[in-house]
């Protein structure tokens, strides 16, 4: 393993090895001290591994300007994919299902491209981008729908799309302007009966109302004495746009993605719900919905269905993806 900082280059023997920020840079021990920014090369026929797990290419290590260290995994795209598949769908689905994942996965990729370059990176490895888990993540099954698909990646108007996806739609899919506000051509709702099979086809939560009371006293929005909760307005496919809380004090109106950050999108699986107040001794909302994740784009669920009725990836995307194009890049 080699560590690489400014004119320096280091050789380092196998081992474990703790980097902490210093008041002048970065500490690397048993090493020495290097400047804001080093580089973890892997020698040949090894791997890097961060916390015990190991990637691919190479690691970045930035230290901010408040001191904070951030670790970037350089890679290539496909490289890049061959950790994200796995974590997004199951590798036992239907290849043609791993392939529409591939395409998805490598389209996020690159119209992310530069969208995190004050810090370095371009993607995050979690939702906000798409889960990603370096080489333990991997599969063969999915590497292999990487493979067949290198380098495809879906394009309207020139232009890599933002190829949205989530677990289950619950039977039909959202337009993006109902969920982020702005409007895609290529994000429109449609009918989506494929789904069978997911866990999430129908669901029912119990949130206990001072459970709510004390989210919203977290965000600002304090309201005591909570009488009722009700959808006031739903998008066409049936997700509450507007809820309207109801206390002893007032209302409060909040969007449906409000309310489902407020609750957790663990919990509160998505906005295609019905609501009610159910009194007990311990008052509390019952949430029956179906589906999970935003709604918007492709659902993989879906696409898992599409597949076994032996549809292609590249039917199954533009199912989901209105007026799209392939490239490959």
């Amino acid at each position: 393993m080699e560590v690489v900082s400014s004119f320096q280059r280091v050789t380092l023997s196998a081992g474990n090895y703790d980097v902490v920020s210093s008041p002048v840079g970065i500490e690397i021990s048993g090493v020495g001290q290097f400047g804001e920014t080093v580089r973890i090369l892997p020698t040949q026929g090894s791997r890097v591994r961060l916390a015990t797990r190991p990637y691919r290419g190479f690691i970045e290590i930035r230290r901010t300007s408040s001191g904070r260290l951030t670790a970037i995994n350089e890679l290539e795209i496909e490289e890049y994919l061959y950790g994200v598949l796995k974590l997004e769908v199951s590798p036992q689905w239907p290849p043609e299902a791993l392939k529409a994942q591939a395409v998805a996965s490598r389209t996020i990729a690159f119209y992310s491209l530069g969208r995190y370059a004050r810090e370095g990176f371009d993607v995050r490895p979690t939702t906000e981008t798409q889960v990603y888990g370096g080489l333990s993540a991997e599969d063969a099954r999915t590497n292999a729908a990487v493979d067949a698909t290198r380098g495809e990646i879906m394009t309207f108007a020139d232009r890599p799309i933002f190829a949205a996806f989530h677990s289950d739609s619950g039977g039909h899919t959202e337009s993006s302007e109902y969920v982020w506000g702005g409007r895609y051509f290529y994000l429109k709702g449609v009918n989506d009966p494929y789904s069978s099979g997911a866990a999430s086809q129908q669901w029912a939560i119990r949130v206990d109302l001072p459970v709510i009371e004390e989210r919203l006293r977290g965000i600002g929005k304090p309201l005591g004495g909570i009488t009722g909760i009700e959808v006031t307005e739903t998008s066409p496919s049936g997700r509450a746009q507007s809820i309207r809380i109801i206390s002893e004090a007032g209302m409060l109106t909040l969007k449906g993605t409000e309310l489902r950050s407020l609750l957790g999108g663990e919990q509160l699986k998505s906005t295609l719900f019905s609501v009610r107040v159910a009194p007990d001794t311990h008052p509390a909302v019952v949430f029956t919905g179906r589906g999970s994740g935003h709604g918007v784009g492709m659902s993989q669920w879906g696409a898992r269905g599409q597949a076994m009725l032996g549809r292609g990836y590249q039917e199954i995307l533009r199912y989901y993806y209105s007026g799209v194009s392939f490239e490959t890049r």
